[in-house]
């Protein structure tokens, strides 16, 4: 009868681990291997259990952070180093003379496009785990489109300027409403993991041309007097309130 290498006395197999490399490397890995782990399990999941991932001891890992809100930190750093805003402002700006339905599409196709797998886990994650930080921090790269969308539908619509009459608080949650309808194409995808029917172009379309009517419709409502949220954003606010 054959015995187990247990059973034999054998010793077990070690457990594997990672190459040795200089610590910028070593640091870069962990960071990467972060992004996935803390992706997949939120930010509760046991670090002992993301350096036995990566072939290290948990040691290892606190001689690059102190902290695990460290890492944490270093997760997010590194994976909205190029973030999705980056050239927003430009496709809006060079599309002047075409309708804001084409405009808002070609910008969020372009933001779209970047939103990763674990770029859109990682954000929802940090929702969910209560990490505002993140989501603050996204917004307020977002803010400077935000504003510039609204300064040229309220042009559109004979609206005075935002240099005129500062944003208004149901004006923020308009742009909240079309930003997060257009997020949700990738939260559908990589968190809820929908079948997807339409393409990223088409889905962005529709949702483009739905909240364009909608949108300018409330503009006047809000201008009117007509809605109860018409007042303006504290000066000071604005940024934060983008979240």
């Amino acid at each position: 009868m054959s015995s187990s290498p247990m059973a034999a006395g054998l010793p077990a197999q070690p457990r594997r681990r990672a190459p040795r490399l200089a610590g910028d490397a070593r640091r870069a890995q962990i960071i990467a291997a972060a992004c996935t782990f803390f992706a997949d399990n939120g930010f509760s999941g046991p670090t002992r259990d993301l350096a036995a991932s990566i072939g290290v001891t948990q040691a290892l890992l606190y001689r690059y952070f102190d902290r695990k809100t460290d890492l944490i930190d270093a997760v997010f750093a590194e994976v909205f180093r190029d973030h999705w805003a980056e050239g927003a402002l430009e496709t809006l700006k060079s599309m002047a003379n075409l309708p804001m339905v084409e405009r808002t599409s070609a910008v969020y196709e372009g933001m779209v496009s970047h939103m990763t797998c674990t770029a859109t886990r990682l954000l929802f994650r940090a929702g969910l785990d209560n990490y505002p930080g993140p989501i603050f921090a996204s917004a307020n790269r977002c803010w400077p489109i935000w504003t510039a969308m609204l300064d040229e539908w309220r042009r559109e619509e004979g609206l005075p300027s935002l240099a005129k009459r500062p944003m208004l608080e149901g004006e923020r949650a308009l742009m909240l409403s079309f930003h997060n309808a257009m997020v949700m194409i990738r939260v559908r995808e990589h968190v809820f993991h929908a079948q997807r029917v339409l393409s990223d172009a088409e889905e962005i379309r529709q949702v483009a041309e739905t909240h364009d009517a909608g949108i300018r419709e409330v503009l006047h409502k809000l201008h009117g007097g007509d809605a109860h949220d018409a007042r303006s954003l504290p000066a000071s606010d604005e940024t934060q309130a983008a979240a």
